[in-house]
């Protein structure tokens, strides 16, 4: 079987991450039609994401902004896949060759793993 995920790592959060998300038309993000999503999943060079939002057979690129840990991450992104669940869709966004987006992804999934961890210690010796 041939997989076209060729990245190192995906990181799926316990609870979704809130975001939000933006259309481009005609090469511009359309504010006015920002919605929220939840982030389900993500690596370096892209997500899966859920939302009540259909975007359609063949959808725009999005603009899409999230944070991590401490800062907030602005990402051009490209749907490659949809599939119907519960009373929404989820969608598989890449990110097309956008190596700082990639190294911020990376810097703050580190830190968020690291207060994880340090919170899940500090409740076992409290416990």
């Amino acid at each position: 079987m041939i997989f076209k995920r060729q990245e190192g790592f995906r990181f799926k959060f316990d609870e979704p991450v809130q975001m939000t998300f933006a259309v481009y038309e005609n090469g511009k993000v359309n504010h006015t039609q920002t919605a929220m999503a939840d982030l389900l999943d993500i690596s370096p060079k892209g997500l899966k994401m859920f939302t009540e939002v259909d975007l359609g057979v063949h959808p725009a690129p999005l603009d899409l902004r999230f944070v991590l840990d401490t800062r907030e991450i602005r990402v051009y992104g490209e749907v490659i896949w949809s599939r119907p669940f519960a009373n929404g869709k989820q969608y598989g966004v890449y990110f097309n060759n956008q190596g700082a987006i990639e190294d911020l992804i990376v810097d703050e999934l580190k830190m968020r793993r690291k207060k994880e961890t340090a919170e899940a210690k500090q409740k076992k010796i409290n416990s």
